[in-house]
């Protein structure tokens, strides 16, 4: 028998077999069935994964240039404090904070900038439990937070502080907006606030302008830690 009727052989005894033609008559009367329950499946399959993303953690990490001192990176935590996170966030992605000044250092205790007297920034929520919004974000050591009026719960804008000592907590927890720490160059932060305590005009800390420390630029970054 040559090869060519041994093929026609074979094809006729496959298209013979009945448990292939019940297979393809099964697939061909069931093929919308199959396609839509394939669709169903990567639908459920994508919502499954949207719903996993959603419930991860939402963070920033920020890089902040200190001039004569370095860099340091700041993870922002939008879970804890949302309204303060994104106020925090906007401010440096319009790059407001470029060319302002850390004017403040207090031993064990913080260093505070960000200030700009010709900004006309909307205060914001804060969110701290003395304000009736739980915030479990504990003032320790490397922790930055918004500085506000004293007397007003609602009055922050731009002005920052990050903690240089744990015991900072007990003054702090409850009554301003932890929103992230540092989780890298905390020895600059160290190095910023021993540079200014040797300038300080008063027990609180501060310095005259000549003698703060430029923030260079602030900017979002991706960061692996």
């Amino acid at each position: 028998m040559s090869k060519t009727k041994r093929k026609n052989s074979n094809y006729k005894n496959n298209i013979g077999n009945p448990e292939v033609t019940e297979a393809q008559s099964f697939i061909q009367k069931n093929l919308q069935v199959i396609i839509a329950a394939a669709i169903t499946a990567v639908i459920v399959v994508g919502l499954i994964i949207a719903a996993v993303i959603s419930s991860l953690p939402e963070i920033t990490y920020v890089e902040m240039e200190f001039e004569g001192f370095g860099k340091i990176v700041l993870e922002i935590d939008h879970d804890t404090a949302p309204i303060t996170a994104k106020n925090f966030v906007k401010l440096v992605k319009s790059g407001f904070y470029d060319d302002l000044t850390i004017f403040r250092a207090q031993k064990n205790f913080v260093i505070q900038g960000g200030k700009d007297d010709s900004a006309d920034l909307t205060p914001i929520k804060g969110e701290f439990e003395s304000n009736g919004v739980v915030n479990n974000l504990s003032h320790k050591r490397g922790v930055i937070s918004m500085a506000r009026t004293p007397s007003e719960n609602d009055s922050a804008t731009s002005q920052f502080f990050i903690t240089l000592s744990d015991s900072a907590a007990a003054s702090l927890d409850g009554k301003y907006a932890g929103f992230g720490h540092v989780v890298e160059g905390m020895e600059i932060v160290d190095a910023i606030a021993d540079n200014l305590f040797d300038h300080a005009i008063d027990h609180m800390g501060f310095v005259n302008d000549k003698d703060s420390v430029k923030i260079t630029y602030a900017k979002v970054i991706n960061y692996n830690k």
